[in-house]
């Protein structure tokens, strides 16, 4: 027997979906802002090879509303606003809302039916999350919202499974069975796939700088300039490794995993 210092990844024996050959996307994020500052190039450039997106939003995100002068309701109001000016720019065409406390206290057999309800009713090709693996991520919102999207994809098609809505859970098992055929991380540092967002990169800063009621607005150049330095960086990794065309610019990186590896060693 001989022994490896450092570990080995044993790859999986099926092979790394194509997202942009998929056609209705949903987007399950933490907040409302994640997937714009994640993935936002990525999620422009697939609605403009004709998906239709809906982003599903876990949480009520109030905690990170910074006018502290707001009611709930306003601050609600608040960021939906900008929620709905950034899904103009990057063309997402339905939002809904879980509306989980921000940072606060919940369980994943909550919203695991209310995951189940949106799979059912929109039914996928692709689910978008973030990453539940990443090495280094505090906030649990973001990993344990990772985790349950993940759960749900391969527990959603379990007709024992009741999700929170028996209409949509009626009229799921009298249509054609659809599985979701692959599940894109972001916010990952473990990407299997690097999206070039050179072509898209000026809706994603734009979509991100409608979000007002979370971040000042000197904060919001500077979030601007982190992410597009991220991006650059990204693309410098994914060319230098013959993942992206010489010259790309900017890119997102993204762990793509064919549903069916999310659960045992596939």
């Amino acid at each position: 027997m001989t022994h490896q210092s450092a570990p080995l990844r044993i790859p999986s024996l099926l092979p790394t979906p194509d997202i942009f050959s998929c056609r209705r996307i949903l987007v399950i994020q933490p907040h409302y802002d994640d997937a714009d500052i994640a993935a936002g190039g990525t999620l422009a450039a697939l609605v403009d090879a004709g998906a239709e997106i809906r982003y599903c939003t876990m949480m009520d995100d109030l905690v990170g509303v910074i006018d502290e002068s707001l009611d709930d309701a306003a601050a609600a109001a608040s960021l939906l606003r900008d929620q709905r000016a950034a899904a103009k720019i990057i063309g997402i065409q339905e939002l809904t809302h879980l509306n989980y406390p921000d940072a606060g206290n919940w369980s994943r057999f909550d919203v695991r039916p209310d995951l189940f309800r949106e799979i059912r009713d929109f039914r996928p090709d692709a689910i978008f999350a973030a990453d539940p693996w990443l090495r280094v991520e505090a906030h649990r919102d973001h990993w344990e919202a990772g985790s349950i999207a993940a759960e749900a994809a391969i527990l959603s098609g379990i007709p024992k499974l009741a999700s929170s809505d028996a209409a949509i859970d009626a009229l799921w098992r009298a249509a054609k069975p659809n599985d979701a055929r692959a599940v894109a991380f972001f916010y990952t540092d473990e990407p299997t796939t690097f999206s070039p967002i050179d072509a898209t990169w000026e809706r994603k800063a734009a979509a991100v700088s409608e979000y007002h009621a979370q971040f000042t607005d000197d904060e919001l150049p500077q979030l601007v300039k982190t992410l597009d330095a991220k991006a650059q960086l990204v693309a410098r990794v994914g060319v230098e490794a013959g993942l992206l065309p010489a010259g790309t610019k900017r890119a997102e990186p993204l762990k793509v995993i064919d549903p069916r590896a999310l659960h045992g060693a596939r």
